[in-house]
């Protein structure tokens, strides 16, 4: 009796495991061709789709793959009749890239596309080609080395790094679109390798950051560049490890911004109507002086204020765009409504606004040296 209910306990199991079997069907490995970029282009009476596989194991070339057709998920099953393998397999993509084009035309049909398939993930970034196709950067590069996945997830992680841009994902921006209207999305431009790359084939493309795409309404209505894309993450809390250059006195200094720390309070004031004050308290490190010595207290201030200047003159550029376009991308109207009860939408928010941007910026850091390196003698000996 014992054994009897073992083997139908163990029955049971394996029933309940059932529906967690392969993601595809049972087949040799030999026959999936992963993909891990997907591009998304539009034309008169259709649309392109294009793919590429990433670094391949063992070193072979990576697989670039592109289709037509009347909509996204036609042209997702014409690219398997260009494959070599059995099956295209979509759930390891890690990059979504929309041409200009299509930027302008509207997200919404790939934003559709993605929540409705089974096949592809959500929590990729979403990226906009700043002047040019997704399928040239996708496709285009005919340098193994210089494949369009590798660059992105190597722009990518100094990004995250650096702080020069945050990576919305197709979900943020989905999720953004329909809260406030508006979104942000990495932008990156279509380069020839050049100097930069000496290394590199002749056909070798490379993609560069270029700030951010700004969606209204789900449609291109601009973009921010790269010092006006960290004014916007200043406002929304994840600048990150942004490096700035700054002019002080004869010389320059460069930081490294470390903590940053964001209040945003909505008013109404009687002669100006509705204004946004924002408190922005920023630490920074000390890179490198050059020309100028920040151990002496009265340079440090000079620093301080510098930066304190700096920061303010990119986030209040970002709130320049973001009244000029239209486009709530700093989701201001959240804000107003949740403390302001009554508040207009954006629509009639943003033309209204003004707003007042204090920053308070300190050097705290040094790291090695506490003055700049003496290149004319009479120091004292070690």
């Amino acid at each position: 009796m014992r054994r009897r209910v073992i083997i139908i306990g163990i029955a049971a199991l394996l029933g309940l495991t059932a529906g967690c079997g392969w993601p595809v069907h049972a087949r040799e490995v030999e026959q999936l061709q992963l993909i891990q970029t997907l591009g998304y282009d539009v034309q008169p009476g259709g649309v392109t789709v294009s793919a590429s596989s990433g670094p391949q194991p063992g070193g072979g070339d990576p697989v670039r793959l592109a289709a037509r057709g009347e909509s996204i998920a036609h042209a997702v099953r014409a690219l398997q009749q260009w494959s070599a393998r059995e099956e295209l397999l979509f759930s390891h993509v890690r990059f979504a890239l929309m041409g200009e084009a299509a930027a302008r035309r509207g997200a919404a049909p790939l934003l559709d596309y993605f929540e409705r398939t089974t096949q592809t993930p959500l929590d990729l970034p979403l990226l906009v080609v700043k002047g040019g196709d997704a399928r040239d950067l996708v496709t285009g590069s005919g340098d193994p080395d210089y494949e369009i996945t590798a660059l992105l997830a190597s722009l990518r992680e100094d990004a995250e790094r650096t702080g020069a841009a945050h990576s919305f994902t197709v979900l943020d921006t989905a999720r953004r679109l329909s809260r406030s209207g508006a979104a942000l999305c990495c932008a990156v431009e279509l380069l020839p390798p050049g100097e930069n790359a000496p290394s590199a084939e002749e056909n070798a493309l490379c993609a560069a950051a270029a700030g951010y795409a700004v969606l209204r309404d789900g449609k291109l209505a601009g973009y921010l560049d790269p010092e006006t894309a960290l004014g916007a993450d200043l406002l929304l809390g994840i600048s990150g490890a942004a490096v700035l250059t700054l002019p002080v006195r004869e010389g320059t200094v460069t930081v490294e911004l470390r903590d940053t720390e964001t209040t945003l309070t909505p008013l109404w004031e009687p002669e100006q109507g509705l204004v946004l004050a924002a408190e922005i308290r920023s630490a920074a490190g000390l890179l490198q002086a050059d020309g100028t010595d920040p151990a002496e207290p009265a340079v440090l201030r000079t620093v301080n204020a510098a930066l304190s200047r700096a920061l303010q003159r990119r986030a209040e550029a970002a709130l320049a765009v973001s009244k000029e376009t239209g486009a709530d991308f700093l989701e201001l109207g959240l804000l107003f409504r949740r403390k302001g009860g009554g508040l207009p939408l954006p629509a009639a928010l943003l033309p209204a606004l003004s707003w007042r941007v204090r920053v308070e910026a300190v050097t705290e850091r040094s790291y090695d040296l506490d003055g700049a390196v003496s290149v004319s003698g009479g120091e004292a000996e070690p």
